[in-house]
């Protein structure tokens, strides 16, 4: 049986009896939590919905002491005297120590369980609706990507995240692709007369040919070229130190950060450099939030394939004006 429940105004779900006993157990899911399931006429507390659950959860909030809190780290709750503070995030005494370690390592607070990762909206596009799930997503993105990324799933499958990436891509791609049809005919209207007359069977062919070669060709380029660049940033990541999840986690990442980025795409004239420019900074803080790191080894991880190819570049440049100019030097 598949259960959805509340979290701050917000449907999430679906998930399995199991997975909703370990939310229970870690407090997540409340007695007085809001759940649905598939049979029950509406929403109901958990603790009406499942009197069993609701009562006597193991680890659950109603079945703790009164006072005390939750560790960030674990999701366990202890008493107060067990409990430390840090960057404002109650931790306990036992999770301390790695903790400590982990910031000496990364020099980031780590975001804790991942019970607590749900995001983004498009995760819960069943639920939401495909298009107000898109929508929210590149909102939350472009506009918040510390909490967006902080909150992103960083496992459950690659299909997700792809086909979030490439519909927004093939959106954005085909609007710049409209606006410069435009454009031309633009300046087509400035031509002479008779230079416009046999210039436009030309130009009009030319224009839908291009526009249906990008309709099919973006899906299948977005698709290679995001495993490509997604496996390049973790091999980057490694070489930083940086890699501290799998490589799903990074394509997760980039998915969302550019696929939201290339919504920008649909301004005209400077879509495509503020898209591709704030994408990049949405996946620095992606990266950093979702492999836990700091944002300065976030952003050498994100640079370092760039800095890489200019270096080849000027080493080949120089390489081949060498041999130029020796072979200039010889003939003289």
């Amino acid at each position: 049986m598949n259960w959805y429940y509340d979290q701050g105004g917000q449907r999430q779900g679906p998930v399995e009896e199991a997975e909703l006993d370990r939310l229970i157990a870690s407090g997540t899911v409340r007695p007085e939590t809001l759940v649905w399931c598939e049979g029950m006429a509406n929403w109901a507390p958990l603790k009406e919905a499942r009197p069993a659950s609701g009562a006597a959860a193991p680890g659950a909030a109603s079945s703790v002491p009164e006072g005390w809190i939750r560790c960030t780290a674990t999701g366990r709750y202890f008493p107060p005297s067990q409990i430390v503070y840090l960057d404002g995030k109650p931790y306990s005494a036992e999770a301390k120590p790695g903790i400590v370690q982990g910031v000496m390592q990364s020099g980031v607070l780590p975001i804790g369980s991942d019970v607590e990762r749900t995001g983004p909206a498009w995760e819960q596009r069943e639920q939401l609706g495909v298009l107000p799930a898109i929508w929210q997503t590149i909102k939350t993105v472009l506009m918040d990507p510390n909490r967006t990324f902080a909150t992103m799933k960083r496992d459950g499958g690659l299909g997700s995240p792809l086909l979030f990436n490439v519909i927004v891509a093939s959106v954005g791609t085909i609007a710049m692709v409209l606006y410069q049809v435009i454009f031309q005919v633009g300046g087509m209207s400035m031509m002479p007369p008779e230079a416009r007359e046999q210039a436009f069977p030309m130009f009009a062919g030319a224009g839908i040919g291009m526009f249906i070669a990008v309709v099919v060709a973006v899906p299948f380029f977005t698709i290679i070229s995001t495993f490509i660049t997604a496996g390049i940033m973790h091999l980057s990541l490694m070489i930083c130190s940086g890699a501290k999840q799998g490589f799903e986690t990074t394509l997760r990442t980039y998915c969302y950060a550019t696929g939201a980025g290339m919504a920008l795409y649909v301004i005209p004239l400077c879509g495509g450099t503020i898209g591709g420019l704030w994408g990049l900074v949405c996946l620095c803080m992606g990266l950093a939030k979702t492999h836990e790191i700091g944002t300065g080894r976030a952003v050498c991880a994100v640079l370092l394939p760039t800095v890489v190819c200019c270096v080849l570049f000027i080493v080949i440049f120089a390489a081949i004006m060498g041999t130029v100019m020796s072979a200039q030097g010889l003939k003289h």
